[in-house]
């Protein structure tokens, strides 16, 4: 009834959150297809003695993460060329890994050994920026690669036929370095 005449520890403390945005930047990218990602990362550390594990000091740790994955391409660098009447060549750029949204990470599972206090700590933070490696993004536009081609024509043929349906399209895409 009276908040002011409880005690301290148990009055609601007011939180802030002070925000800055420091810049902004235009983008031409284009976001052709959104991946939901689950997945499960572990990690085990274990004391020695003479590289021979010593029983019970070990630590594990096991988070569970989520996120949308964004994959595209610059679409400023996409080049259109007139090769007859009618008749266009559309290079698309190489595909890449455009962001990511919703990420969420959880710890599932964590095990302490009885004598894991002389055991380096399992760094949570460490784990989690190890998801989104550029191997990881890599191996996510090229395990979708045709996808990704198919809604690239999908996406320019729809644009384009809405103005001139009889417009003939010839799609030329870059390979990654490397592929």
């Amino acid at each position: 009834m009276f908040p002011w005449m409880m005690p301290s520890s148990l009055r609601e403390k007011g939180t802030e959150d002070v925000q800055v945005i420091r810049s902004m930047q235009r983008t031409k990218e284009v976001s052709l297809l959104r991946l939901g990602v689950t997945g499960i990362i572990s990690k085990e550390n274990k004391s020695h003695f003479f590289n021979m594990e010593i029983p019970g000091t070990e630590r594990a740790r096991f988070i569970q993460y989520t996120f949308d994955a964004k994959l595209g391409f610059e679409g400023k660098d996409v080049v259109i060329k007139e090769t007859g009447e009618n008749a266009f060549d559309i290079a698309i750029p190489e595909f890449k890994f455009i962001g990511y949204d919703d990420p969420e990470y959880r710890v599932i599972v964590e095990q302490n050994g009885a004598l894991s206090f002389g055991t380096q700590q399992i760094d949570s933070l460490d784990m989690v920026n190890n998801i989104l490696t550029d191997k990881a993004k890599k191996e996510y536009v090229d395990s979708n690669r045709d996808i990704l081609e198919d809604q690239a024509k999908s996406f320019y043929t729809s644009i384009v036929q809405s103005v001139s349906p009889d417009t003939k399209l010839n799609f030329i895409f870059k390979q990654a370095e490397g592929s």
